[in-house]
């Protein structure tokens, strides 16, 4: 995390409170009172970027859990997919595609 906003006292009651709607309610900062200054504390772009990337990687593995519970059915599934194509066949494509965009995050 990093400062992003910083409000140095001496300030008014009025200054304090705008300062933490503003950075607080409005940018979602973390706000420390200091012995000087009230501070609005908020993550850095690689910080942001890592948890887009968690909860990508969490979605994924969704699917993936999805997919596995189809694939076993799919393994008593008697009708096909298509013609040259079984049930079982596409979902586990399915799988190595998603495995492949995990891959690459």
């Amino acid at each position: 995390m990093e400062i992003k906003a910083q409000l140095t006292k001496p300030y008014t009651e009025d200054d304090r409170l705008a300062f933490i709607v503003e950075q607080n309610h409005e940018k979602n900062y973390l706000i420390e009172d200091t012995e000087n200054a009230l501070l609005a504390w908020g993550y850095t772009q690689e910080e942001i970027a890592e948890q887009e990337k968690e909860i990508r990687l969490d979605e994924l593995k969704k699917q993936l859990e999805e997919l596995d519970k189809k694939r076993v059915r799919a393994i008593c599934e008697p009708s096909m997919k298509t013609e040259t194509q079984s049930w079982l066949e596409y979902y586990n494509e399915q799988v190595a595609q998603i495995r492949q965009v995990m891959a690459e995050l």
